[in-house]
């Protein structure tokens, strides 16, 4: 099950504490024995299972000497430079029935891509319970369609803060400031790469090329899903929200907001009975194969500028 809580600009969280709390992530964490059941019940020696406490999910198995860190402390860990640098908490959630956490904040001030394109600095803090790092990605925000753009996932999953799972996590907020402050260093390349893309008109043949670049054929197969999946892609290039302005019209800008906006909005997405399909889309996106999807899209970008 996904759960996925983004919160209006009103009444924002200002520290972690508050912000588990008023988006539902305010449940504890529990260690628990392991026992393997066949043939006989019997512990399994130096594990136990995490657990989540409301509900009893089991979410992992770790170690003896493990110390659960709970959501509020792990985020914490942010709490300071996040107010040294503006930022305020506007949204949290929690995936796969609690594994992974995450909690989004926004830095004051946008990005101006063209003259009437405005892109909002967001960044995204996520944990996986058992394991032991804080990642922390940012996520340029576009105002005109709320499309979530990734520049690099790769770089952006390579910002942790290791998290002690034996000590003290307070000693790592140096580590969260200094990772903090290269996010910030990737906002400013996110901005002069936008600021190109915005600047480079695309031909037919190389749009064409790009779309079925990231969305092949299959090499077996019937290829109508993908053919279906790049008209798609086209109708949100041309008459995607905000690609009409008249400074992203036919751009390589308005192309890769067109990959956005079909990820974020529109993929397809599995979904289990019960589900939020928004929700587990919005995962998908941010954690996923969409969140994949979005960064190669800016990278084959970078390549088609460069060319």
């Amino acid at each position: 099950m996904t759960t996925a809580i983004l919160n209006s600009a009103n009444a924002r969280p200002e520290t972690a504490a508050q912000a588990v709390q008023a988006y539902g992530l305010d449940w504890h964490v529990d260690l628990a024995p392991v026992q393997a059941l066949t043939p006989a019940p019997r512990p399994v020696p130096r594990t136990r299972a995490l657990v989540r406490a409301d509900t009893g999910e089991p979410l992992s198995i770790v170690g003896r000497r493990y110390r659960p860190i709970q959501n509020a402390e792990a985020f914490g860990l942010f709490d300071a430079v996040l107010a040294k640098f503006g930022a305020s908490y506007v949204g949290a959630g929690s995936c796969d029935g609690g594994r992974r956490v995450w909690i989004q904040a926004q830095l004051p001030g946008g990005m101006w891509i063209t003259k009437d394109d405005e892109v909002e600095r967001f960044l995204l803090l996520h944990m996986l319970h058992g394991g032991g790092s804080l990642s922390l990605v940012d996520t340029p925000i576009r105002v005109w369609c709320r499309n979530t753009l990734l520049r690099a996932l790769e770089e952006g999953k390579h910002r942790r803060v290791r998290i002690c799972h034996r000590g003290d996590v307070v000693a790592q907020a140096a580590a969260a400031e200094r990772t903090l402050e290269a996010s910030m260093a990737g906002f400013e390349a996110f901005e002069r790469e936008a600021q190109a893309f915005a600047g480079r008109q695309i031909r037919n043949e190389a749009l064409a090329a790009y779309f079925r670049s990231l969305v092949p054929d299959p090499k077996d197969g019937d290829p109508s899903r993908a053919e279906s999946t790049r008209a798609d892609l086209l109708r949100l290039f041309e008459t995607g929200k905000g690609n009409a302005l008249p400074s992203v019209r036919g751009t390589l800008w308005a192309a890769v907001n067109a990959i956005a906006e079909f990820t974020d909005h529109e993929r397809s997405t599995r979904s289990a009975a019960g589900d939020d399909v928004r929700a587990r889309r919005w995962t998908s996106a941010q954690f996923g194969t969409g969140a994949a999807l979005k960064a190669r899209a800016w990278r084959e970008a970078l390549a088609l500028l460069n060319s």
